[in-house]
């Protein structure tokens, strides 16, 4: 009696999110409905089907049934129905894998189970990043998922462009595996251009040792968070001495070393280091620690701010404000949900603990998320939205034709598998509007302009005197990208706008491309003037990633705001200085990074910015700000990666300290103090 009432429940909340309409796989009075009819392209229809089941993707099958029609009725359907899958077979042949859990999630997020063959998962999951290797500009996107088991037995995982693979444990120890590779698909280990791949909440478990092939390794970029993940083996950030320009760790728990030594920089936010960087020697520009637990082992010497001693460590002891990302889980009742952490403020170390998930709020995917899959409409999405339905992206493209409303306090849009917002040909406005409302998440998603729009993501319609500071909006792991996916010209005018106060920024990659498919790419193809621009007040960012924006990359106007860590490259593509002026043509290029001079309070710290110049362009200062007492920064640097002269940077900061301009390739220079301190 009790399993009917279970599974009646199944089914009425699936008809009121409307999934029972046109699906595959439906629950009908206590049935699993299978409708095979759309899969049968190219195959005889007269044929007959045979029906086999397990209780997971890669368990035991064994036939239940057979027929000559496209829909087949299992009757006997005793454990929880998303646990089933199906193969729909011909002479042997596998025509189709169903289940509701791919009818919820799409095929194209993999969920394993426990009880799943090891050696077939680890085919599968290789099998995928042998397909998406190299595919740096590819429509396709994928999620990985492991329910709470041992994954060990399934070998090394490799994580290619445009996955997403993470457990779906309470916390990172419920799920095992071997190990994890990224590797680059540049030639000698050049990992610049390993973007667009995330790992969260998963333990890796594997011996400590410094041989490569043993090592985590995740050596990637920008846009390729590590979150949430508990590791025995050494992680390694770096593919032989290959050139990388990382990265993002935050909310992870590291037994062993963690670092590489070519990496151009890194950000570490909220973990838990037990060896530090080891035998790594992390030799580059920018190394940004902030809120990471350091084990009694670690030498504490290393991991101090040492920028005035010539070093490239900052260190700041805890992080004034955070709320750690969302992330899909399934739950003991064995239904997924989504849990929200809680905020935090002056947090030092992870969020959670051995059988602990943390503190915050668990929302039932079912009952309160819309789940969105390719080929939904903008319209239909708004339409959930004002009925009070959270938003779970499938891993996908979506061409949206009027712009995401986000009205309602506490929404949730969350993505899976890199899901990937694009403002319609028709939506010149934006992919995204979020209300000045409190407490608004989006996170891990990408936004793509396919055509010319206002924006791609704007928070706040005005700049407005109302505070959210009990309960600020969280942006994470967003990235953006103007031009390189399709070819034709596109233009967005403030890439990344910023209206509301008390927004809390975690992690961000803003980048107007420099490469590209053909005829994606040039200073009059893909023209965007910012990457981002903050009006609103009490605005903290951390890890923020902007790079080759034609006017000032980021623009801030708002007061209290905070900046821990930034890195910028410079338009590489600028064609000449006249077409590269700012101040109505009177100054010599823009600053990568300019505080409006009305300001009078804002913090930065822990930046790197850094010239690529084609041509022969001076850029007066990377930095400006008004000099005034509540204006601060700390721990400035750029560096050159320009060939030939009279290239570069006259300033770092304002008019303070000589930069790179007409020097050499790689010369690093910086400001410890601004304003300086006497």
């Amino acid at each position: 009696m009790l399993q009917k009432i279970v599974l009646s429940l199944f089914f009425i909340v699936s008809l009121l999110l409307g999934y029972a309409q046109q699906r595959d796989v439906s629950l009908k009075d206590g049935k699993i409905v299978l409708d095979f009819s759309r899969s049968l392209d190219g195959v005889n229809k007269s044929k007959t089907y045979t029906i086999k089941r397990a209780s997971s993707r890669f368990g035991h099958y064994k036939t239940i049934g057979k027929t000559t029609k496209s829909i087949f009725t299992d009757n006997k359907v005793v454990e929880n129905p998303y646990n089933y899958y199906y193969q729909i077979c011909v002479d042997d042949r596998l025509v189709v894998l169903l289940g509701l859990e791919i009818e919820l999630f799409g095929a194209n997020t993999f969920i394993y189970s426990a009880s799943d063959d090891p050696s077939k998962i680890g085919e599968e999951v290789n099998a995928l990043h042998e397909r998406m290797f190299g595919k740096e500009f590819s429509p396709n996107r994928y999620g990985i998922f492991f329910k709470k088991g041992d994954y060990r037995a399934s070998g090394l995982l490799k994580v290619p462009f445009y996955v997403q693979i993470a457990g779906l444990g309470h916390t990172p120890y419920d799920v095992q595996l071997s190990n994890i590779h990224t590797p680059p698909h540049l030639a000698d280990g050049n990992g610049t251009c390993t973007f667009w791949r995330s790992a969260e909440n998963l333990s890796v478990i594997g011996p400590e040792t410094y041989v490569e092939e043993e090592t985590f390794k995740w050596a990637v970029s920008q846009a390729a968070p590590l979150r949430r993940i508990y590791s025995t083996r050494v992680v390694r950030n770096q593919w032989g001495n290959g050139w990388v320009s990382g990265g993002y760790t935050a909310d992870c728990y590291f037994e062993s070393a963690a670092g590489s030594k070519n990496q151009q920089q890194w950000y570490t936010r909220n973990s838990y280091l037990g060896k530090g960087r080891g035998n790594f020697e992390e030799i580059k520009y920018n190394y940004c620690f902030q809120g990471v637990e350091f084990s009694p082992s670690v030498d504490q010497a290393s991991y101090t701010n040492n920028w005035d001693k010539g070093g490239n460590v900052t260190v700041l002891p805890h992080t004034p404000i955070i709320r750690e990302k969302p992330f899909l889980f399934f739950d003991q009742d064995q239904r997924y949900k989504v849990f929200r952490p809680a905020l935090k403020r002056n947090h030092i170390g992870v969020s959670y603990a051995a059988g602990d998930m943390g503190e915050g709020e668990v929302i039932d995917v079912l009952d309160d998320f819309y789940v969105v899959k390719p080929g939904v409409d903008a319209v239909e999405i708004n339409r959930q939205l004002a009925r009070g339905k959270h938003l779970l992206f499938t891993p996908g493209m979506y061409e949206l034709s009027e712009s995401l409303q986000v009205t309602r306090p506490n929404t949730i849009v969350l993505g899976l598998g890199l899901a990937t917002l694009i403002p319609g040909k028709e939506n010149g406005t934006t992919a995204i509007t979020v209300a000045d409302v409190d407490g608004v998440t989006v996170a891990s998603l990408m936004f793509d302009a396919h055509y010319s729009s206002q924006s791609l993501l704007q928070v706040g319609t005005e700049k407005t005197a109302d505070r959210h500071a009990e309960n600020p909006t969280l942006l994470a792991d967003l990235f953006f990208r103007v031009g390189g996916f399709r070819e034709g010209e596109v233009h967005v005018e403030e890439t990344v706008l910023l209206h509301s106060n008390d927004i809390i920024g975690d992690h961000f990659w803003i980048w107007r491309a420099d490469h590209g498919v053909k005829g994606s790419v040039g200073w009059y193809i893909n023209t965007a003037k910012n990457g981002l621009v903050v009006n609103g007040d009490y605005v903290t960012i951390y890890a923020l990633f902007n790079e080759h924006f034609q006017g000032y990359q980021t623009l801030w106007n708002g007061e209290y705001g905070r900046t821990y860590f930034f890195q910028c490259e410079s338009p590489y593509d600028a064609p000449n200085q006249s077409a590269y002026r700012s101040e109505g043509g009177k100054k010599n290029g823009y600053a990568a990074y300019k505080v409006a001079e009305e300001v009078d309070h804002h913090e930065a710290y822990a930046f790197g910015i850094y010239d690529v110049l084609i041509h022969e362009i001076m850029i007066h200062s990377s930095v400006e700000v008004p000099e005034k007492r509540g204006v601060v920064l700390k721990n400035i640097c750029n560096n050159s990666l320009s060939n030939g002269r009279y290239r570069g940077f006259k300033f770092v900061i304002n008019e303070t300290q000589k930069s790179t301009y007409d020097t050499w390739r790689d010369n690093r220079t910086y400001v410890v103090d601004f304003p300086v301190m006497e």
